[in-house]
């Protein structure tokens, strides 16, 4: 059975220090190793191969929430194939 390794953090921050998680995130993609660590706890994440992207948005009575979730498999098999759908963000 494997082992589970979970982390998360919650916080509130401006939104230049978001951004700067954002970034790192992103130079994270970029080399392959995703290290999250608070001092509560830490956890190295390496993605490779096809990654399933999640966005969610919502307003609400003055409430807003954006969610961005990324999933992938260890050791990619190959078989997944990209989605046509291209996602466009703008501001």
């Amino acid at each position: 059975m494997s082992k589970k390794n979970t982390f998360h953090h919650e916080s509130l921050q401006e939104p230049n220090d978001v951004k700067k998680v954002l970034q790192a995130l992103i130079d994270g993609l970029d080399n392959g190793s995703i290290k999250l660590d608070d001092g509560s706890g830490k956890i190295k994440l390496k993605p490779e191969g096809l990654l399933n992207l999640d966005v969610l948005a919502m307003k609400q009575s003055g409430f807003n929430k954006l969610c961005v979730k990324i999933t992938w498999r260890d050791q990619c098999t190959g078989k997944d194939q990209p989605a046509s759908d291209t996602l466009k963000i703008t501001n």
